[in-house]
């Protein structure tokens, strides 16, 4: 497994021979990655491989939809580099709703870190929808975009909160969820999982109050999603939660405070990438789809456009109504209907005999 120390840095060695290098064999190896869900889901959800976006830059990060306008997803491009950016593209549905592809991408934002890097697995909007947050890699910090505006118009360095470098993702928790409203901030070298809030700073922008609680877990964190009880197995309220070093999705219950408790940790989604000596491919962004439900993720890859690529996870439906079938079940159906019209009548004849 590729440790965090190492983590992506392979992308920074693009030059020359290196870049060719991970190129062809990210694609030999691209050819073996099979996302397979866990045993326990497998019955309930379907994964679809949406392709990839060839206009965004290779390296897709965090993903999440605008406000208010539920098929225009934004996704980042060229994560972890101070080239990184946001881009906007709208999305194309089936008749039942689902993602099937993509139309023409549209530059949004730069989306650079501090002193290096650039956004990594985080990308969310604030609760009022008012400004777009974006994590960065490998400076430790965090973004915020104000409306209109193509670069950042805030960051705010996490290594001052005492949260271990370098982050993963953040995203905030949904109404109707236990700590609702409040901003959780992962960890990628720490594999930490943060609980905090945001306050207004009164310049449209926002301070981030320095964690009081926070849960230690494993596998290399990035993005995460909230996921309601009453989906297919979810009991309660829960959280999904990628694992870079582990190419895996993972499903945890959360506690009072919209925090993952570390022993319900489940499987969900496992091979979703591939580490080797010199290459690299992960899962990275996390987002919920307003229209259908559908859990979408985007994995990273430092080598091939062709190999970052978008994965939709749908809930298989079933039919509520199933026709009785008319073989034997049907036959002996049948005569129990006939014997008891016979029965009646005989009681019927029976009473007529007595008056």
């Amino acid at each position: 497994m590729m440790t965090s120390s190492v983590r992506k840095n392979v992308f920074m060695a693009t030059a020359g021979g290196v870049f060719l290098t991970l190129t062809v064999i990210g694609q030999a190896q691209a050819a073996t990655v099979t996302p397979t869900l866990a045993p326990y889901f497998s019955n309930s959800y379907s994964i679809t491989d949406l392709g990839s976006i060839e206009q965004i830059p290779l390296a897709y990060g965090g993903i999440t939809f605008q406000p208010g306008e539920p098929n225009t997803l934004l996704i980042s491009g060229l994560a972890d580099t101070p080239d990184g950016g946001i881009y906007a593209v709208e999305v194309s549905r089936d008749s039942n709703n689902h993602i099937t592809g993509f139309g023409i991408p549209s530059f949004l934002a730069q989306a650079p870190g501090i002193s290096t890097g650039g956004i990594d697995a985080g990308l969310a909007y604030s609760p009022k929808g008012d400004v777009l947050f974006y994590t960065s890699y490998p400076d430790n910090s965090i973004g915020q975009i104000k409306p209109g505006s193509s670069a950042p118009n805030k960051q705010i360095d996490l290594n001052a909160l005492d949260i271990a470098s370098s982050t993963g993702a953040l995203n905030f928790v949904p109404e109707g969820f236990a700590g609702a409203g409040q901003l959780k901030i992962t960890s990628y070298t720490g594999s930490i999982f943060y609980d905090t809030t945001i306050t207004s700073d009164g310049s449209g922008t926002y301070d981030i109050v320095k964690p009081t609680r926070s849960v230690q877990l494993d596998g290399g964190l990035d993005g995460f999603i909230y996921v309601r009880a009453g989906n297919p197995g979810f009991v309660e309220d829960s959280l999904l939660i990628e694992e870079y070093d582990n190419s895996s999705v993972s499903a945890y219950t959360i506690d009072a405070n919209g925090n993952p408790i570390a022993n319900t940790r489940r499987n969900f989604i496992t091979g979703l990438g591939f580490h080797s000596p010199i290459s690299l491919t992960g899962v990275m962004g996390a987002t919920i789809d307003p229209v259908t439900g559908d859990f979408i993720f985007s994995t990273f890859f430092e080598g091939e456009p062709s190999v970052s690529k978008i994965y939709a996870v749908t809930r298989v439906t079933k039919s509520t109504s199933v026709p009785e079938p008319r073989g034997v079940t049907w036959v002996f159906s049948t005569f129990v209907l006939v014997l008891s019209l016979l029965r009646n009548k005989i009681s019927r004849f029976a009473q007529v005999g007595s008056e």
